[in-house]
């Protein structure tokens, strides 16, 4: 197990405030679609990516993972993909359910918790196939 390089930590904290910035456009645009409860979702998980971020950003964690640069790729093509479907989403269950399991994986990201990675990539990848159809 390896810390992340300066760059991959730099490309998780760039995916991280990019999806945050992304829940956020998403809530305006749906802004009267959402119960009370649900805006306060997307809050929390707007903040919590922006807290996950700056973490990683000053080193705060600094997780110790096996093959850094795989999960990197991964968590960048799955917020590229969550992103792109937070754009056309129509069912905001669903749409809700990918911003959550995005908070889920930075989660399970900054404590290095490679079954929780593994089973929150699994999980996000079910959703986007789910939202395809």
């Amino acid at each position: 197990m390896n810390d992340l390089t300066p760059l991959q930590r730099a490309t998780i904290v760039s995916n991280y405030q990019l999806m945050a910035r992304t829940l956020a456009e998403f809530q305006l645009v749906r802004w009267t679609e959402f119960s009370y409860e649900q805006q306060l979702d997307l809050n929390a998980y707007q903040n919590s990516l922006l807290g996950r971020a700056y973490d990683l950003h000053t080193r705060t964690v600094n997780p110790a993972v096996d093959q850094g640069e795989q999960l990197t790729e991964a968590i960048e093509q799955l917020v590229q993909h969550v992103r792109t479907r937070l754009q056309t989403a129509i069912n905001l269950t669903l749409a809700l359910g990918l911003g959550a399991m995005i908070v889920a994986l930075a989660s399970h990201v900054a404590r290095a918790n490679r079954k929780g990675i593994h089973s929150a990539i699994s999980e996000l990848q079910h959703l986007l196939e789910l939202e395809k159809h």
